[in-house]
């Protein structure tokens, strides 16, 4: 396990300086090699709300969740369940999905937050409590407050009062427009914003930039089962994890496209890297392309989930969803 506290004195210009450097009729495609199958969910064959799938995440009891462009959904391992705004939800365009420990679900829109306990719906706003209603990324920390990633910063929400965090200078966050938030194991909180990476802990700020400007602009946090931290950016795939054993995976090295949009990690400890022209499985020592040549329903890959089955979900931005069934 890295030593986070040895790290934070580290500038993120060091980090990234190595960078300069199934239900219904649902349709299946046994794949290219022997042992993949594929299973696809989509708004015509399973029930699905939408087929614009936004972001994906997972609940203590193994359900899936799905936000979609109009609205979201449930999938249980038999069939969905839907939710859009004449339910409750704020706004059914969905941008960002999270559990708290107490099993509500949290959804981001572009004019602001639901909460949803499975009944009902709580919905908040710059009119009670946000900073901003442009919400890009939620995340939970382990003492259960909720992190909210906007265009005006960071809201932080403990279920009675709300912190706010933006870009002030000197130490604290580097840029407002937080794309990403990742909460860690130890409980690190990093922040992928549109000019680099921001790490807070303890009260303290730690800032990682990198002298190539497109790398800056982070699309997604990561953190795997061996505590490395990776950053998906419009210059390729970064791992960090404190001890100076860095990698930046690019399509010089077999990545199908830079632009990293979401990112998941296989019972293997493969990472995946959801791209527009497809995904990405980098193995710790070679890569591997899916696109719809070989299982995928459509190449533009806007999410990933690893199932607690260890099936691989990918959501897409106009063909629903596409199930790696690495459980059969």
């Amino acid at each position: 396990m890295r030593n986070r506290l040895n790290h934070i004195s580290f500038g993120l210009v060091t980090l990234f300086a190595v960078m300069l450097l199934a239900v219904g009729s649902c349709n299946k495609n046994p794949g290219t090699g022997p042992s993949e199958k594929w299973i696809y969910y989509s708004s015509s064959n399973s029930g699905l709300i939408n087929n614009e799938i936004t972001c994906l995440t997972k609940d203590a009891k193994g359900n899936i969740w799905i936000g979609t462009r109009y609205g979201f959904s449930k999938f249980d391992g038999k069939g969905f369940t839907n939710w859009q705004e004449n339910s409750g939800l704020i706004y059914h365009d969905i941008t960002a999905i999270a559990i708290d420990k107490s099993g509500n679900v949290w959804l981001g829109t572009p004019y602001g937050v639901s909460k949803f306990n499975g009944q009902h719906f709580t919905n908040f706003t710059t009119g009670n409590g946000l900073s901003s209603n442009n919400i890009y990324s939620i995340a939970v920390d382990d003492q259960n407050t909720i992190w909210i990633g906007t265009g005006k910063g960071v809201c932080a929400f403990d279920g009675q009062k709300w912190t706010y965090y933006e870009k002030s200078g000197g130490k604290s966050l580097v840029n407002n427009y937080v794309r990403s938030v990742m909460v860690d194991k130890l409980n690190h909180k990093w922040f992928g914003t549109e000019y680099g990476v921001s790490e807070f802990y303890n009260g303290v700020w730690t800032t990682y930039l990198s002298q190539k400007a497109s790398a800056n602009y982070i699309f997604v946090v990561f953190e795997d089962m061996q505590d490395n931290v990776w950053f998906g950016t419009m210059a390729g795939a970064f791992r960090y994890n404190g001890s100076g054993n860095q990698i930046n995976l690019t399509t010089k090295d077999g990545l199908i496209y830079d632009q990293i949009a979401s990112m998941a990690e296989d019972d293997n400890g493969a990472i995946w890297f959801g791209t527009q022209f497809g995904v990405s499985r980098y193995d710790g020592s070679s890569v591997k392309t899916y696109t719809t040549a070989n299982g995928l329903a459509v190449n533009w890959t806007t999410a990933i989930l690893k199932a607690d089955n260890g099936d691989i979900w990918f959501g897409s931005v106009n063909k629903g969803l596409s199930v790696l069934q690495i459980s059969q």
